[in-house]
């Protein structure tokens, strides 16, 4: 299972978003956990593609999932179970 954030470096909910997730990623070995800077060429083609239109973002397998904050641990442990 592949979770990307999408994040800004000027963005001030994303530390928190980039923190939690990291962290719920990194007790799930299933994950391949990225981290999207959508202020590179490379973040904003990706996001882009995506349909990104706000950070942070949350994208499992290709899908977003989850856009803004807040969110907390159990909203991604749910999308990991139902997209597991």
């Amino acid at each position: 299972m592949r979770v990307e954030l999408f994040f800004s470096p000027v963005c001030p909910h994303c530390p928190s978003a980039r923190r939690l997730v990291s962290e719920v990623a990194g007790r799930h070995p299933q994950i391949e956990f990225v981290e999207v800077n959508t202020y590179t060429e490379e973040g904003i083609e990706r996001g882009m593609s995506m349909g990104v239109m706000a950070v942070p973002t949350v994208a499992v397998d290709d899908e977003i999932k989850i856009v803004g904050w807040p969110f907390d641990e159990k909203d991604l442990v749910r999308l990991i179970k139902t997209s597991g």
